[in-house]
């Protein structure tokens, strides 16, 4: 481990005191501690709170550390760097069109339960299981991000950010189920946009203004050899893949089913696909940034082999400290929001339908 910024790690320590604070202040509208209070919030979630937490749930740190390094890495471009982030926002406005009033409607509880319904409880538990590991896997890619992010920028080690972090989001989540998520994620999704808008106008000066960024961005990307046809085939098919295999989450469907009316739960979802396409544009303009700054050779070359590291790399050294810490705590919102729905999905999932297909001990 290098050298540890202790301004920048107290800072982040407030940020998490902070997400404690409002999580705690949130577990209050949990009235009855009852299974759809804190797995559905009552069923009362107003569409402003659920439209934000669905957006900051699809925004987190793949999300934007991938949106810069698709504009940044060899071979990518600006068909990369949108992918994400338009194909998430397409997936959750066809969620709206399809699934949200109809699944509202019946007032189930999490996404296994039409399963259940239809194949029984045993079925149920067994479909759980693949939705079970997709919200693992992706928690620990979340955390790595975070991790990896922490260490760039702070100097911190990979293991003590990534259990701080856990702990943290574990801590809110527990206390107020998805009351206490809702408010912290519509909390964390402000400090995205403040964070990386404070730090594209450092950006932008260091490669000569906004201008100069674009037609070099453009001018380098011309020499770029055109995609084969493979390629032009994969790219489809991973559209494809985050377009309709982005429906199918029970964090998605847990916000559906808190909002107060079926026809609330599809225009949260239509609203919240248009932020998440939105929200692509900072990230997409940093690494556009960061593919034309000009690194030295030991840094160019630690990007040419992890180009994921482009974000990190222009907020540690393409801005101001400061500037690079709100930078910081924009990852932060994004990763922690996006943990903490999975963390609670996940759970939400385990009480009713698997430990729901158990039979009772006889007396």
């Amino acid at each position: 481990m290098g050298q540890v910024y202790w301004g920048g790690v107290a800072a982040v320590i407030a940020m998490y005191a902070a997400f404690l604070v409002v999580g705690w202040l949130a577990s209050r509208k949990v009235k009855e501690g009852t299974v759809a209070d804190l797995i559905v919030a009552g069923r009362s979630m107003p569409l402003w709170i659920a439209t934000l937490t669905m957006t900051a749930t699809w925004v987190d740190g793949g999300y934007l550390l991938g949106t810069a390094e698709g504009v940044f890495k060899k071979g990518g471009g600006l068909l990369l760097g949108v992918q994400g982030g338009l194909c998430f926002g397409i997936s959750l406005m066809l969620g709206g069109l399809f699934f949200a009033k109809k699944m509202r409607q019946y007032e189930f509880t999490t996404l296994v339960d039409p399963f259940e319904a239809r194949y029984g409880k045993k079925w149920a538990a067994v479909l759980l299981v693949p939705a079970m590991l997709g919200e693992v896997i992706w928690s620990a890619e979340l955390l790595v991000a975070i991790g990896a992010t922490f260490g760039t920028i702070l100097g911190m080690d990979l293991r003590t950010a990534i259990l701080m972090s856990a702990a943290v989001v574990t801590a809110y989540t527990m206390v107020g189920g998805m009351w206490s998520v809702a408010y912290t994620d519509a909390f964390q999704l402000a400090l995205i946009p403040l964070g990386l808008l404070a730090a594209l106008p450092f950006a932008m000066h260091k490669v000569g203004g906004w201008d100069v960024c674009v037609s070099e961005y453009f001018s380098r990307r011309a020499s770029d050899p055109p995609w084969s046809i493979q390629e032009k085939v994969g790219f489809l098919d991973v559209s494809l893949m985050l377009m309709l295999g982005g429906i199918p989450w029970n964090c998605y469907f847990q916000r559906v089913l808190s909002c107060q009316t079926p026809t609330k739960a599809r225009w949260h979802s239509y609203i919240a696909g248009a932020l998440t396409i939105l929200l692509t544009i900072p990230p997409l303009l940093l690494g556009m940034a960061a593919f034309t700054n000009g690194w030295g050779d030991d840094r160019a070359a630690t990007l040419a082999d992890h180009p994921s590291s482009a974000l990190p790399y222009l907020l540690r050294y393409m801005t101001p400290y400061w500037v690079g810490v709100l930078g910081l705590g924009a990852i932060i919102g994004a990763v922690t929001s996006s943990f903490s729905s999975s963390l609670l999905s996940a759970g939400s999932m385990i009480s009713p339908n698997f430990f729901g297909c158990l039979k009772p001990i006889p007396a």
